[in-house]
């Protein structure tokens, strides 16, 4: 009776300590939770008076040159894969026409064959190196450098070199892979991944003031390709493919246009496209 009477006992107090148990692993994972949406909360900031909900792109304009040599709003600014350097033309009229008004600035193919370029609100044009043709016309050493076209003048020229993490890997000659513009805060979002090799991701997204050049922030480890600036109703961030996977990410701005918080996943784009492994460009 009395060994009953104590098993009684230490079953009870065994169901007691498990419920305790439980009850401890509970409130640790609700408080993990509660951290994360915190912290994820903490990060967005309000979108400042007078900016709008969606893209940032809409000061963009068109170069102050090239309105004077009779270009208007419609005019193509392209980086052609298989054309070196930077053109002008007017946009065809019909799917297939052949572009005509073709210009091309002598100093437009001094940094060899460009990525896709973007414009400020003054009209001017930020554009990096693309080595997809060869490393003659583009030296792996230039490959973390932004030029900029001036509105005025219409030369390109050196704007910003970036630093190299790490000496360039045999296996990756690029550098800077995506650029985007924020009209709000005036920033130019630059991805590289010079540096990074099949083992190590040593990319970094900086933010550029686009009137000094100077660095503002930067968002380490990440090889980014196409970026974007996008206005929520919580506030700014900054959407960006990954270069690895066919995932799309993004991180929070500040009002001064500055990384905030921690990266979080989007959506994934894997099974997309014809060969399944589509990347955000």
């Amino acid at each position: 009776m009395a060994n009953k009477k104590k098993q009684k006992i230490a079953e009870a107090r065994t169901n007691r300590n498990r419920w305790l148990l439980w009850g401890l692993l509970i409130a640790a994972v609700l408080a993990t939770i509660g951290y994360v949406v915190i912290s994820i909360n903490s990060s967005e900031q309000e979108l400042a008076p007078g900016w709008g909900l969606g893209g940032t792109t809409y000061c963009q304009a068109v170069p102050k040159f090239a309105l004077e040599m009779g270009y208007d709003a419609t005019a193509v600014m392209s980086t052609n894969e298989t054309l070196k350097g930077l053109f002008i033309y007017d946009r065809p009229t019909q799917l297939g026409q052949t572009p005509t008004n073709v210009y091309q600035h002598p100093s437009w193919d001094d940094a060899g064959y460009l990525g896709t370029p973007v414009n400020d609100e003054a009209g001017n044009i930020f554009v990096a190196p693309a080595p997809r043709v060869n490393l003659y016309d583009n030296p792996p050493e230039q490959q973390n450098t932004v030029f900029k076209v001036d509105t005025d003048t219409g030369v390109l020229s050196e704007f910003i070199e970036l630093p190299f993490p790490a000496p360039m890997p045999p296996e990756n000659p690029f550098g800077i892979i995506g650029l985007a513009y924020d009209c709000d805060t005036r920033s130019l979002y630059v991805a590289s991944i010079a540096g990074s090799s099949r083992t190590e991701e040593l990319g970094i997204i900086y933010q550029v003031d686009a009137q000094t050049g100077e660095v503002l922030s930067q968002l380490d480890g990440v090889d980014a390709f196409g970026m974007a600036v996008f206005n929520r109703t919580k506030g700014k961030r900054l959407y960006f493919g990954l270069a690895r996977k066919s995932e799309v990410w993004s991180v929070a701005l500040g009002a001064d246009g500055k990384f905030r918080g921690e990266p979080r996943f989007e959506f994934s784009m894997a099974g997309w496209g014809s060969e399944g492994d589509e990347k955000a460009r």
